[in-house]
């Protein structure tokens, strides 16, 4: 049996808002207060007290990089993904793949892909 290789702390456990956060910091550069909106898009209730802590140890473990930015007299922190962080994110989503291959019905897979394929057009559309 392969064996599993856990994060830094040592922690074998998937947290859905920093795998959230950092596969839209692998898309685009993200900011906390986008990031609050977009988890809540996704039924994530966060407020900043509890989305930074995550962003600052996700840049401590060398996931994220952060560039500061003023931006109308208020100092913004933007992220990005970087290629540990990429690595990291592709090892958590292939145990989220098993979970989903193992919890979900061949229907509520179907539902998921037919949804993510809509999602797909839409941004195609919007292009």
């Amino acid at each position: 049996m392969p064996t599993k290789s856990y994060p830094p702390n040592g922690k074998p456990h998937v947290d859905f808002v920093e795998l959230h956060i950092l596969h839209h910091a692998a898309e685009e550069e993200i900011f906390g207060l986008w990031m609050i909106g977009e988890l809540a898009h996704h039924g994530y209730r966060l407020n900043a007290s509890q989305l930074y802590p995550k962003l600052h140890n996700l840049e401590k473990l060398g996931y994220l990089k952060r560039r500061e930015q003023v931006v109308e007299g208020k100092l913004r922190k933007y992220y990005r993904t970087t290629v540990a962080g990429r690595a990291y994110f592709r090892s958590r989503k292939r145990m989220l793949m098993e979970l989903a291959g193992e919890a979900l019905s061949a229907k509520e897979l179907q539902a998921v892909l037919e949804s993510r394929l809509a999602r797909d057009r839409r941004k195609q559309k919007g292009k």
